[in-house]
């Protein structure tokens, strides 16, 4: 009928974005209301306790997704809006994003993941010039002469499992030295060296927001896609609220996006940055051979030159120093990590369930050893399916890294992220989904005496995920056919 909208034609208008923005913004404030009162308990009895803490949180993060949710039916997938309309668009996006990291910032002391108390044990020591592989905070609280810098033992007293080496790759500890010198020595307290270092690794976040944007823009999308990433729940608890250094190769990782968006033709600075990025961790190598797919051999070649010798750089002086004791140390404490830790695994879990079944008169080693085992070849199998069949790079690497989340033994919310800033680019259902349920794994801290997840939240979290990853071919197919 003329002058009748259709329903498709009102979702896509601006009082139904308009909507969405705003309910999207008031669930940011949420989330935000809820972290500035947050306070987990780690003492054994304390469950009960944090789990009221966690509820306020866990309803706020769903409402901001479903926003976000709405919100992205409003978007066109192509036909950005003009030049000073897309910067405004930006510029808001941007600046509502880092403002609610900045109260999260000034109202919120890390609960949720205590990590940045290494990450400012590792820099403070590389800046007074003891190797932060050498050290263990254990070490630091036992010793009977001078602290080598002030507060170095009262630190040492936050950093979890005191008695390992530091895991953080190079690339890392070079960032963690740059800030920990940055730090005044008058500044004692544990506390004060941990906002230091969330505020710079949300310096980090804007930057990958922003290469976020011009990726968008080289892609012909919309600024407002960024909003489902600056406006989201995760990375607002996950790096302003617990300042984890992931961040660092994902600014990397968006550098290397936007490098091939900008100069299609260029693979040598993107390659580059992907090995940096994997000097903060090794999920990026799989990148490389996204992007190097029908490529010539020597391409190949001098990708893995390029990515070795920028990987040495940064390695070398921290890893070969004191007769290649650093690099035995990250060995070892990445094999105890590597062979022992394990948590809200999607696949790990119940696979080391049924190994416990049929194999009980096995040791606990083996049977963890074979779950781990079978879970790296299924990756494996994953990311080859991925690259022969996923011929989208942006689709590939959302679907390498989610798989990287869902056959980890050990799947913590903040693993997402480097799929998820990815996912305006080319939106993913399974991705977006697991942002989600993945931060209810945080039910751990429901059980402080043992940091377990009841099997059924297990199921609950993961299940539409994998309806998710069913729900997408099927998606395509019927379009397809359309």
């Amino acid at each position: 009928m003329p002058g009748r909208l259709s329903s498709r034609s009102w979702i896509r208008g601006p009082a139904a974005r308009g909507a969405c923005v705003a309910w999207a913004i008031a669930s940011l404030g949420a989330c935000v209301w809820s972290l500035a009162t947050m306070t987990i308990d780690r003492r054994p009895w304390a469950g009960p306790e944090n789990l009221d803490v966690l509820l306020p949180f866990w309803i706020a993060s769903a409402s901001g997704w479903a926003a976000l949710s709405v919100l992205m039916l409003t978007l066109p997938t192509a036909a950005a809006p003009a030049a000073r309309r897309s910067v405004a668009i930006a510029v808001f996006v941007v600046g509502v994003g880092l403002l609610a990291r900045g109260i999260v910032l000034a109202t919120h002391e890390p609960a949720l993941s205590d990590d940045v108390y290494r990450y400012v044990f590792d820099g403070r020591n590389a800046a007074a010039g003891v190797n932060p592989y050498l050290i263990t905070p254990e070490e630091a609280r036992s010793r009977k002469h001078d602290e080598h810098w002030p507060g170095q033992r009262s630190l040492a007293g936050r950093v979890n499992n005191p008695e390992l080496h530091t895991i953080y790759l190079p690339a890392s500890q070079w960032v963690f030295m740059a800030i920990g010198a940055a730090i005044p020595d008058a500044w004692t307290l544990p506390g004060t060296g941990a906002l230091v270092f969330r505020v710079v690794l949300v310096g980090f976040e804007m930057l990958a927001l922003i290469l976020l944007l011009g990726a968008l823009r080289s892609a012909g999308r919309s600024a407002w896609w960024a909003a489902t990433y600056a406006w989201h729940p995760l990375p607002l608890s996950e790096i302003a609220g617990s300042g984890h250094q992931d961040v660092i190769g994902i600014a990397l990782l968006m550098l290397a996006v936007w490098m091939v968006l900008r100069w299609p033709r260029g693979r040598m600075g993107s390659i580059a940055a992907l090995a940096a990025a994997a000097a903060v961790k090794p999920i990026a190598v799989p990148v490389a051979a996204v992007l190097l797919r029908g490529r010539p051999w020597r391409d190949w070649l001098v990708s893995l030159g390029l990515g070795a010798a920028v990987v040495a750089a940064v390695s070398a002086p921290l890893l070969l120093a004191g007769g290649g004791a650093p690099l035995e140390h990250l060995g070892d404490t990445a094999s105890r990590f590597s062979l022992k830790w394990a948590h809200f695994g999607s696949v790990y879990e119940p696979l080391l369930w049924t190994i416990e079944q049929l194999s009980p008169a096995w040791g606990n080693d083996p049977q963890e050893q074979v779950a781990r085992v079978a879970c790296l070849v299924l990756l494996g199998v994953v990311i080859l399916l991925t690259l022969a069949r996923v011929r989208d790079p942006w689709a590939a690497c959302i679907a390498i890294f989610l798989a990287m989340v869902l056959l980890s033994p050990a799947a913590h919310p903040w693993y997402l992220l480097w799929a998820l800033i990815l996912v305006p680019l080319r939106p993913g259902a399974a991705a977006w989904v697991a942002s989600l349920t993945l931060p209810w794994g945080y039910a751990a801290l429901g059980d402080t005496a043992q940091w377990t997840v009841p099997p059924l939240l297990l199921v609950a979290a993961y299940l539409p995920v994998y309806a998710a990853i069913l729900f997408d071919p099927l998606r395509r197919g019927i379009v397809s056919r359309s």
